[in-house]
This record gives structure tokens, C-alpha cells and sequence, in this order.
């Protein structure tokens, strides 16, 4: 018995050793130490309404894939459109028939920041978006979370200032 309790005392110094130098790393932080970046980054009500219980309890990649889906049904909301994702996206951002313009379009970097916003949006839906709506073992760090967190909350600002075509033609060019 005295071997198993000298080696258990081994142990619990050599972890305070471990503990004291972290092995050269610093420590990984908890849901809890990214609460107040949090509420620094996501502003949206909608998103923070949809995200911070989840986001805070740990769940951080359903914490992104429902911000990116409130997007979405934002979106879709102010466009009136019923489509989803990347469809919805191209359609309502469209530099050519759009039904929700950034700006008046009438200069070339006008309508550059209508396609590229189009692009993004679209982007956010397939490649952010949808992997942690279909894959079920996707995981997020709190940080990347953040991150994506923080982009939905711009994103849903671009589409907060927005404004919606009175009439749409029926074409669907880009």
C-alpha cells in the first residue's frame, strides 16, 4: 500500500509541476471566459436571441449553424423570397434584378459591393452554414465560434441597411 500511495503522491506533484508551467502553453480557455467578447461582438437581437443560451452552454457549432440560419430567414423575411441558401442569396442580392440593394448600384465599386456581398452570402450558407446543419460530428472552439459569430452579426447588419426594391422584374439575371 505505501508503493501506491508514494506513487500517487508522484503524481499529484509532478501534475502541480505540469499545472505551474502548463507545458509551455497557456491555458485553454472555458465558455464562460468568452462570455463578454460575446456580448461585445453579437449585437443583433435576432442573432443573440437564436445564439447566447447555446453559445454559452458550449454548443458552439449549433450556435453558428443557427445564426446562419436566422441569416438566412432574414433574408428571406425582407426579400420575400421562399427560396434558401445560395439560390436565396444570388437572388436577392442580385447586381442586375436585385430585390434588396446596398446602394443605388450606379458606380462601378457600387455594384462591386453588391456581387461581392451577394458572394458572400451565398458562401456563408454553403460553406458555413450547411456542414453543421448535415454533419453531425462537426465541432466548433468557442474562438472560431466567435469568429463566425461575429460575421453573422455584420452580415445581418449589411442586410439591416438593405434596401428592398419596390418592383421586381422577373427576370432572375445576376
Amino acid at each position: 500500500m505505501a508503493d501506491v500511495e508514494a506513487i500517487a503522491e508522484i503524481a499529484r506533484r509532478l501534475q502541480r509541476e505540469i499545472d505551474k508551467v502548463n507545458m509551455g502553453r497557456p491555458p485553454r480557455p472555458k465558455a464562460e471566459d468568452f462570455g463578454w467578447l460575446y456580448d461585445s461582438l453579437v449585437k443583433s437581437k435576432a442573432l443573440r436571441d437564436t445564439t447566447r443560451k447555446l453559445f454559452l452552454d458550449g454548443h458552439y457549432a449549433r450556435a453558428v449553424e443557427e445564426a446562419y440560419k436566422c441569416l438566412n430567414n432574414t433574408v428571406k423575411a425582407k426579400s420575400g423570397l421562399s427560396m434558401d441558401g445560395q439560390d436565396l442569396m444570388n437572388q436577392a442580392f442580385s447586381v442586375k434584378n436585385p430585390i434588396l440593394k446596398l446602394s443605388n448600384l450606379k458606380t462601378d465599386s457600387q455594384r462591386d459591393e453588391q456581387v461581392g456581398y451577394m458572394l458572400i452570402f451565398g458562401g456563408c450558407m454553403t460553406g458555413i452554414r450547411n456542414p453543421r446543419a448535415h454533419e453531425h460530428r462537426l465541432w466548433d472552439s468557442p474562438d472560431i465560434a466567435l469568429e463566425m459569430l461575429a460575421w453573422a452579426n455584420h452580415l445581418m447588419r449589411v442586410v439591416d441597411r438593405a434596401k428592398r426594391v419596390k418592383r421586381h422584374r422577373k427576370s432572375l439575371a445576376r
